[in-house]
C-alpha cells in the first residue's frame, strides 16, 4: 500500500467485529493495527456490574487511551482510585501502573481503548485463548503472557 496519495477508508460495524471473552470481560476488536501499520489499535471493553480488569500492571512500550462510553470506570493506581464516567477520558502512558474495574455493583460499564503500537491488540487474542476453558490462569500464567507484550506487575523494575 502506498505511503502517500489516495489510501482507502474503513468503516467497522459493530455487528462485525471480532469479539473476545476474557474472563468476565469481552473485548471487541475494531482495529487491530493491520490498517495503521500498527500505529494504533481500537477495542471496546465491556466490563459487567461489580466485576474488575487485569491485576495491576504496567507497560513498557505502550500508550492507552480509555473512553468511557457506558457507565463508570474506576481505575486503580498506587496513588489512588479515578472514576471515570460515560463521556471521560484516561490516559495510560508507559510505566503507569494502574488496573480498572466496574465503578457499579448493578450496572454494565464499557469503555473504547486505544493502544499504540497496535499490536497490543494480540495481547487480548492471546489472553482469550488460554482462559478459554472458561479455567482462570494461575498468576505465573497471567505474568508470562503478560511479559509477551512488555506488560509486567508493579514490583518488576522498569529498567531492564
Amino acid at each position: 500500500m502506498p505511503l502517500r496519495g489516495p489510501r482507502p477508508v474503513k468503516l467497522y460495524k459493530s455487528t462485525q467485529t471480532e469479539t473476545l471473552k476474557i474472563g468476565p470481560l469481552t473485548v471487541k476488536i475494531y482495529e487491530d493495527g493491520s490498517l495503521t501499520e500498527n500505529r494504533v489499535s481500537a477495542v471496546l471493553i465491556e466490563v459487567p456490574a461489580g466485576k474488575s480488569g487485569p491485576p495491576m500492571h504496567w507497560h513498557r512500550f505502550h500508550d492507552e487511551l480509555f473512553f468511557i462510553t457506558k457507565g463508570a470506570m474506576t481505575f486503580v493506581t498506587p496513588d489512588g482510585e479515578i472514576t471515570a464516567s460515560a463521556g471521560d477520558m484516561m490516559t495510560v502512558p508507559p510505566g503507569a501502573v494502574h488496573t480498572f474495574r466496574n465503578a457499579s455493583e448493578t450496572e454494565d460499564c464499557a469503555a473504547y481503548m486505544t493502544a499504540t503500537p497496535g499490536y497490543y491488540v494480540d495481547y487480548f487474542r492471546v489472553l482469550a485463548k488460554a482462559t478459554g476453558d472458561g479455567k482462570p490462569l494461575a498468576k505465573e500464567q497471567t505474568e508470562h503472557l503478560m511479559a509477551l507484550f512488555g506488560t509486567f506487575p508493579p514490583d518488576v523494575e522498569s529498567e531492564p
